[in-house]
């Protein structure tokens, strides 16, 4: 088990060149098929289904059927890898993905495939290729060759079994062939990373409300104006940025201020006494606030659990309890309570541990997580604190 915290940020002009670059992902930033995103806009060959139901990660796993293959191609207006990209950073690196092959399927048929292409040629590996490397979580290697028994199993290719591949000139990032015999096989979260030597990152940085900018210090703050007021949302927010590959991960966020008692702002009054004021969370892949209505102005119900959620909003409808309550780790917390962003996507309304909501759409996938207090307790001339802590712990 690994843990990073707080990690140095960077900033590219693309995403080529980070350490794990996405293609078929809803995790990891890479490729896109939006038109703003410059060379990493990309095509997807057409004719493989999208299955919402059995998937690894996200909404959603591509299905291929003997008709079609799944490709994706570097391209700035649709044409079959027109828009080569020098992918030399890669050097040394591997092409993770995951699939899941029925037990009819003959890996020995050399229609059974993987490719890379460049601009000379097609780089092919075979389904019964030494070269496959089936892991667990841990990245642990548990043998070699594709495993048709209809399960879903992580792998990666090292990019130098692609025999004479030249990084430098890149047209196709990933392609599956058409498995014959009339057989369907699923894909799903490709990404290509760095040599394992690269350095991985896991960034938090934090961002003013007022411009996105970057903050001058480390500090969530919260203006006069919150003096007095019920629950309002700080004037920052934490930006994250996954650059750190691995088939099981998760994020969270919590407070660790020392004493169980302490599950928001506090301070200690000159008697000794302890004011708190309790602190919510939430997370979101957009700016707050959004077109479609997700403001930073916060109501609580009256009855129920009295969970907090967007004045505005139908407080029985899909979007009821947006914000969590923090949680103190000298309380005791399990993950349901702390976990903001997995495999799954942002946990994205409270109290419910099955709503999750994808990165599909989004080119940028930088989650933003918000945060919010209730300051209606305050009494002037106290400074209050808190220690927020947001963690990704990996496999």
């Amino acid at each position: 088990m690994n843990v990073l915290l707080f990690a140095t940020n960077f900033v590219l002009a693309g995403n080529i060149g980070r350490a794990v670059y996405g293609v078929l992902t809803e995790t990891y930033n890479g490729t896109s098929t939006n038109s703003s995103a410059g060379n990493d806009r990309v095509y997807i060959a057409e004719g493989p289904g999208i299955n919402t139901e059995d998937k690894v990660e996200g909404s959603q796993s591509y299905s291929i059927g003997s008709s079609y293959y799944v490709g994706v191609w570097f391209s700035s207006n649709g044409w079959w890898g027109e828009n080569p990209q020098d992918m030399s950073a890669y050097s040394g690196g591997r092409v993770y993905f995951s699939v899941k092959v029925p037990t009819t399927v003959n890996i020995n048929d050399t229609g059974n495939h993987f490719k890379i292409e460049d601009t000379t040629g097609q780089r092919f590996v075979y389904f019964n290729s030494d070269n496959i490397k089936r892991i667990d979580d841990g990245a642990t290697i548990l043998g070699t060759k594709i495993s048709n028994d209809n399960q879903w199993h992580t792998y990666y290719i090292p990019l130098d079994s692609f025999t004479d591949l030249d990084l430098t000139n890149i047209k196709y990032l990933f392609v599956i062939g058409s498995p014959v015999n009339n057989n369907t096989v699923l894909v799903d979260n490709v990404y290509w990373t760095k040599a394992p030597s690269a350095t991985r990152t896991f960034g938090v940085t934090v961002k003013n409300r007022s411009d996105n900018q970057i903050a001058t210090n480390e500090f969530i703050t919260w203006s006069q104006s919150a003096y007095r007021q019920s629950w309002t949302a700080a004037d920052q927010y934490i930006e994250l940025d996954l650059d750190q590959e691995s088939s099981n991960w998760y994020v969270t966020v919590y407070l660790d201020n020392g004493k169980a008692s302490r599950t928001g702002l506090y301070c200690v009054d000159s008697d000794g006494s302890e004011i708190v004021f309790p602190m919510a969370w939430r997370i979101r892949p957009d700016l707050l606030p959004n077109s479609d209505g997700d403001t930073l102005q916060i109501a609580r119900s009256s009855t129920g659990s009295k969970g907090l959620y967007d004045v505005g909003k139908n407080p029985g409808g899909t979007d009821w309890y947006t914000w969590s309550f923090m949680r103190e780790i000298k309380a005791g917390i399990d993950n349901e309570d702390t976990v903001v962003w997995d495999l799954k996507g942002l946990h994205t309304v409270v109290w419910d541990h099955t709503a999750w909501d994808p990165l599909t759409n989004y080119v940028d996938r930088k989650p933003k997580i918000y945060f919010a207090a209730d300051c209606s307790n305050a009494i002037g001339g106290l400074t209050y604190t808190a220690n927020v802590v947001t963690t990704l712990v990996y496999e």
